[in-house]
This record gives structure tokens, sequence and C-alpha cells, in this order.
């Protein structure tokens, strides 16, 4: 059957993403993951989730390091 094809092919996209994402910031286990390890890819997404946008995320602590 397609559909569960397509379900299986979706949750496991899923799996991957939320598998890259812990890898990525050291987090083991979902329950760690916190809004300061995710961050937004468009400013809309930004403005509705209230989670950072990638471009402004540890904006001040870069600039701190380059102006040290």
């Amino acid at each position: 059957p397609l559909g569960a094809i397509g379900l299986y092919s979706a949750t496991d996209k899923i799996r991957v993403g939320l598998q890259q994402i812990m890898a990525g910031s050291r987090n083991w286990e979902v329950q760690y993951i916190s809004r300061k390890d995710i961050f937004s890819l468009t400013e809309e997404c930004a403005k509705v989730t209230g989670i950072s946008y990638v471009m402004d995320a540890y904006k001040e602590e870069a600039l701190a390091i380059i102006d040290a």
C-alpha cells in the first residue's frame, strides 16, 4: 500500500533529522533538546515560534570574540 510507504518515509525523515540535531548539539536523548539548541531558518518562522533566527543566533557571543 502506497499510504504505508509514504508514512514510513515521513517518519524515517523525522527520525534521521532528530538524530542529526541530537548528535550536533550533543544531546543524547530527546528530552534534553531545548529551544537554545535549534534555530529558525526563516525570519517568519522565528516570529511565529519565538525560536532564534539562524543569522541572529549567538550573534552577541561572536561579536564579543571578534572584539576581544
